[in-house]
This record gives C-alpha cells, sequence and structure tokens, in this order.
C-alpha cells in the first residue's frame, strides 16, 4: 500500500504554467579567498522542483563563463551550458561550483561576480557566485641559502617546505602573510626574523581557505600544516606581533648545549596544534604578552633547559580531538639522559600568567628543591603556595569572552568584571615592555593575570 501511495504522487506530465518555477537552497554561493591559478574547494546546492509535475529547465548557464573563472557542474555533468534539464515533481538535483581564477597582476584581493541563469517555462532565475581572487607567490621546496625577505606586498604559498639554511636570515614583514600546503613545514638552520606591528601581524597558516562546515572555517582546526621547527644550530629567533595557527607538531626547538636564546615570543598568539603547540628540548625560551592555546597534545612540552613566560595566557580548550597531555608538561632530563652532578636541568618561571582549561594544568613533577616557578598565577585547580608557588589564584576563574559555545569561536580575552583575573598580577612584572598588553592596553593603574588586560565593553547609546 505504501509503494502505490508514493507512486501516485509522482506525476511525470511537465507542466508549462509561468507560476511554475524553481526554487533553491540558496541564493548565493560565496567563496572565501581564492589563491589564482590553484582553485578552490568545490561548493554545491540544490534546484528544487516543488511543484507536483516535472519540470523541463529549457537552459542552464554561466552567465560569464569566459571571464569569471567558475565552473559547474549539473546533476554530474560538467560544462558551462545545459538545456533541456528534467526535474520529476517533488525532486530536486544537485549544482556543483568550482573557481579557478587567473591572475590579476594586482597586490590586493579582486572581487569576482557572475551567476548561474535558469529559464523555465519562460521565467528566468539565477543563483549568485561571488569570490575573491588572490594573486599569490608559490614556492616550492625552496631553500634560502642567503638573507631573504618575505614583504607583505601578496600572500606567499609553501609547498614541501621552506628551509632556511645555516648562515641565513629569513626576515618576515608586518602584514606578511605566509600560507603553508599541507605537511610543509618551515625549517630554520639559521635565523627567523618574524616581527610584525601591533597595527599590521604577521599571519603563518595553512591554505584551506574554505570551511569545513558553514560556521566552521578550516583555519580554526590544528593539522593543517607541519609546523616550525629550530635546528641546534639556530638561535636568536624572534616572532613577535604575529598569529601562528593550524599545525599539526607546532614550534618544536631542538636541543643545543648553551644558554644563549633560542626564540624569543612576543605579543604572538600561537594557537591550535593537533599535536603539541610549542617543544622545547634543552633549549632557551622567552615568552610574553602571548597567547599559547589549544592543542591535541600538550600546549607546553618542557625537558630540560630554560623557559620564562610572563604575561601569558596559556590554556586548552582543544575541541577537534582528545586532549592527551596535560596544559604544561616538564621533565628535567629526558629518560635516556644524566643530570650531571645531580642538580635539575629545568629552570622555568611563570609569572602573571593564566593556566587553565579542560584539562589538567600540570604533569607530575618533582619542585622540591627545582628551579620552576610559578609567580602571581591564576589556576582552575585547587591547591596551595609553597616555594614554587607563590600569590596563586587557585580555583580561579578567568570569564573568557568565548569558549566556542557558539559558531567555534574562542577569545581567551578577559570578558568580565568579575575576572578572577582582574587586578591579581603583580606589578613587579608589569615593567616596560610588559606595562601594556598585546593591544596596547595600559597595565599602570591595575594588573591582570594573563596576556590581555581587562577592558570593559561600550555599550551602545540607545
Amino acid at each position: 500500500m505504501a509503494g502505490s501511495l508514493l507512486t501516485s504522487c509522482i506525476d511525470d506530465d511537465f507542466t508549462t504554467n509561468p507560476s511554475h518555477v524553481l526554487a533553491f537552497s540558496t541564493d548565493t554561493v560565496a567563496f572565501d579567498t581564492v589563491f589564482t591559478t590553484i582553485g578552490s574547494s568545490t561548493r554545491s546546492f540544490r534546484v528544487y522542483n516543488p511543484n507536483k509535475k516535472s519540470l523541463n529547465i529549457s537552459s542552464i548557464k554561466l552567465a560569464d563563463a569566459e571571464r569569471s573563472g567558475f565552473h559547474i557542474n549539473v546533476d554530474g555533468m560538467s560544462g558551462d551550458q545545459f538545456t533541456d534539464v528534467e526535474i520529476r515533481g517533488k525532486d530536486s538535483i544537485f549544482v556543483f561550483v568550482e573557481a579557478n581564477i587567473d591572475p590579476t597582476d594586482q597586490d590586493n584581493p579582486i572581487f569576482i561576480v557572475d551567476s548561474i541563469v535558469f529559464l523555465t517555462n519562460g521565467v528566468q532565475q539565477d543563483v549568485k557566485l561571488t569570490a575573491y581572487g588572490q594573486d599569490v607567490i608559490i614556492k616550492r621546496g625552496e631553500t634560502f641559502t642567503t638573507d631573504t625577505r618575505l614583504t607583505a606586498d601578496r600572500p606567499y604559498l609553501i609547498y614541501d617546505s621552506l628551509v632556511v639554511a645555516p648562515g641565513a636570515t629569513l626576515q618576515i614583514d608586518p602584514g606578511a602573510r605566509v600560507h603553508f600546503h599541507n605537511g610543509a613545514s618551515l625549517l630554520v638552520q639559521g635565523r627567523l626574523q618574524a616581527e610584525g606591528t601591533a597595527e599590521n601581524h604577521i599571519q603563518l597558516r595553512g591554505d584551506r581557505l574554505d570551511r569545513l562546515f558553514a560556521d566552521l572555517p578550516y583555519d580554526n582546526l590544528g593539522g593543517q600544516w607541519g609546523g616550525i621547527r629550530f635546528y641546534p644550530e639556530s638561535f636568536g629567533n624572534t616572532i613577535s606581533y604575529a598569529y601562528v595557527r593550524g599545525m599539526t607538531s607546532g614550534i618544536v626547538l631542538d636541543s643545543c648545549a648553551t644558554e644563549e636564546t633560542r626564540l624569543e615570543i612576543a605579543n604572538s598568539r600561537i594557537r591550535n596544534s593537533s599535536g603539541n603547540l610549542i617543544t622545547s628540548n634543552y633549549s632557551r625560551l622567552d615568552c610574553r604578552n602571548s597567547e599559547l592555546s589549544d592543542a591535541g597534545g600538550a600546549v607546553l612540552a618542557l625537558t630540560g633547559g630554560i623557559a620564562h613566560f610572563t604575561h601569558c595566557t596559556i590554556v586548552n580548550y582543544y575541541f577537534y580531538d582528545i586532549i592527551t597531555a596535560p596544559i604544561v608538561t616538564m621533565s628535567h632530563c629526558a629518560v635516556a639522559d644524566s643530570i650531571q652532578g645531580g642538580a635539575p636541568l629545568l629552570r622555568a618561571s611563570f609569572n602573571n600568567s593564566i593556566l587553565c582549561g579542560n584539562t589538567a594544568e600540570l604533569s607530575s613533577i618533582d619542585f622540591i628543591g627545582s628551579h620552576v616557578f610559578f609567580r602571581s598565577c591564576l589556576f582552575n585547580s585547587m591547591g596551595e603556595d609553597d616555594d614554587n608557588f607563590i600569590n596563586t589564584v587557585w580555583g580561579g576563574m578567568p570569564r573568557f569572552k568565548a569558549l566556542g559555545e557558539e559558531h567555534y569561536y574562542y577569545n581567551y580575552e578577559l570578558g568580565s568584571e568579575k575576572s578572577d583575573a582582574i587586578g591579581k598580577g603583580d606589578p613587579a612584572f608589569a615593567v616596560p615592555p610588559l606595562d601594556k598588553d598585546m593591544y596596547g592596553n595600559p597595565r599602570t593603574e591595575r594588573v591582570d593575570i594573563g596576556a590581555y588586560q581587562y577592558t570593559p565593553q561600550e555599550l551602545p547609546e540607545e
């Protein structure tokens, strides 16, 4: 009986009534920025026949196929123009859209517009297509053997990793955008000087400019590219006013036998790694006024060496996989190494910093007699002060602006005047250049814990 009812609802007669037209799942297919010559991912929408009788679409075509760079596939057939496409009553078809835009020879993105025009029963309907075409400088498996500068004029797209050879310095200018293809990494044997400004941050990220879901850009995900590795012969590296995200192995500092600074991070956001976010092995790392956030492994994995973190927000609310480690893992030495004289190799300080998230803050380590100190830091967990934990805010609630409840959006700025981080920082650590946060908000009258000083939101005027 059910089969008979279903069959009786389908009418293969074609309607020619002009009031019987198509319906669409969207009126616009909008692409994010598309690198010229590279091509976009594929988007799709559905074309519905809401009528009981079948419809014959006499024409489907791209309005500006020769110039726009869009390509379509209608119900499994590729082309720019189609005729006599039938849709049975109460049925639908898929249309797939891609964008492959020719170089524009311009530094700024160009807005590209086209439309897919449908003609049914003499009635014309259309679905708009939009994209931004951006020229990009492509580098494939290059090794810089001399000093090299990456400018902010156009984005860079890196395939097969980028190597900075011993003796060479890679300078990345303020506002530069460096995109890494899947599996590519930045391998530094020489020196990296990635120095942005408060007005023009540097961006190091993956090359997926599209979305996994409508409200989830690939840019939010870890595992988009390899990461940054500093080899034992590399010293004097700087990352400042930079936004680095979406890595697999994060930032890795290989072992060295010196106390000379390996890497300095300042006024930067390092976030979203599917593995550890920062791994430092017997190296010297200095980090200030920075957000270090979200990893499938540890946010910080420290083995031996020297590490200092002042006015940092060190958090892990990684949503996209199981978190496999505490936020900060520490060991005085690796299992296979020995400690000469019995003295611990790890020396670390955390000052005016937030450590919290959806996992334990710290790994198990013997702090007694160690050179690991937490001064005026905020922890989610409960505890007691001692020689290593000084003026601690235990069981603290930082009350961040956003923790992914809406549209997978995370913002680790302090979002409420009720935050336990407000006014709890030690002014002794808020001396220049740390008398301001990364956005230039002063710490002169009040010192908040973390990378961000709380600023009340202005309410709109009524």
